[in-house]
């Protein structure tokens, strides 16, 4: 239901703790308003936010849509606002800040992204979203939205009235140290399996992978993973300008096949 023809309740809580959501669901199934929809979306924002230190739980808001009623928890005075989406892929935890002026470098706060374990092991979201911004246009500031999705992050930092949407999505990539860990591989993979992103392509590759690793065990390597549009990337050694490239990809039979390229001039 549109969140115009849906009534609204309010809760205002010290933080936004275990014990101060479970509290609120309490109160409102006694009021009779945890519909399904509201169950399904305090339920995962109750998980959601088990990520979250002490210190993002406050000075936030929630917003949660049911079939006929918004709730709206509140802790001190909202810098983040956090809204869950419940789309076709599953639920998302949304998150808004509003900069107080124009949107530069110094918007940004590693404080917004505590509790959040970036795809990118390389260059971190944040880096990534501070380095975008200070290539842009100081004219252009007072009315650039930056929307940064990351795994399970989704986090805006909206201007009034923005006409442009800058993007960060950073791609997944690991370190594995100076040479090819097992140990890190397999641990990239187990996240990926309890994420649900593990898709059926890029497990074959994984598996092509893990059977010859014996291969990709030069210093300084690129390691490609690509299958069906789902694509990760292993570093060992430098962090940048690889000596050799490895490309693993499947076919339409979801069989694994890998490429060896030699990056000459570096």
């Amino acid at each position: 239901m549109s969140s115009a023809m849906c009534e609204k309740r309010d809760f205002t809580v010290p933080s936004l703790d275990l014990h101060s959501l479970l509290s609120v669901k309490v109160k409102i199934r006694q009021e009779g308003l945890l519909d399904s929809l509201l169950k399904t979306s305090l339920d995962f924002s109750i998980k959601a936010l088990e990520a979250f230190p002490a210190s993002k739980r406050h000075n936030v808001s929630l917003t949660l849509e049911g079939e006929c009623h918004l709730v709206c928890i509140t802790a001190g005075t909202p810098v983040l606002s956090c809204m869950v989406h419940l789309g076709t892929n599953g639920p998302k935890l949304l998150q808004r800040i509003n900069p107080e002026s124009r949107l530069t470098t110094s918007s940004l706060a590693e404080s917004h992204f505590a509790g959040h374990h970036c795809c990118d092991e390389l260059e971190s979201c944040f880096e990534q979203a501070t380095k975008a911004l200070a290539n842009i246009n100081p004219s252009d500031l007072d009315h650039t939205e930056l929307k940064i999705t990351c795994g399970e992050l989704h986090l805006t930092y909206s201007t009034h009235q923005p006409l442009h949407t800058l993007h960060i999505q950073p791609r997944r990539r690991v370190f594995l140290g100076k040479t090819l860990s097992l140990e890190k591989i397999l641990e990239t993979k187990t996240q990926l399996e309890k994420s649900g992103e593990m898709k059926k392509d890029l497990l074959t590759c994984f598996q092509f992978m893990l059977q010859h690793s014996n291969q990709y065990k030069e210093d300084n390597t690129q390691i490609i993973l690509h299958g069906n549009g789902e694509m990760l990337e292993f570093v060992t050694g430098r962090k940048d300008n690889h000596t050799t490239k490895y490309f693993i990809f499947t076919d339409a039979q979801n069989k694994a096949y890998s490429q060896r390229v030699l990056v000459m001039g570096i």
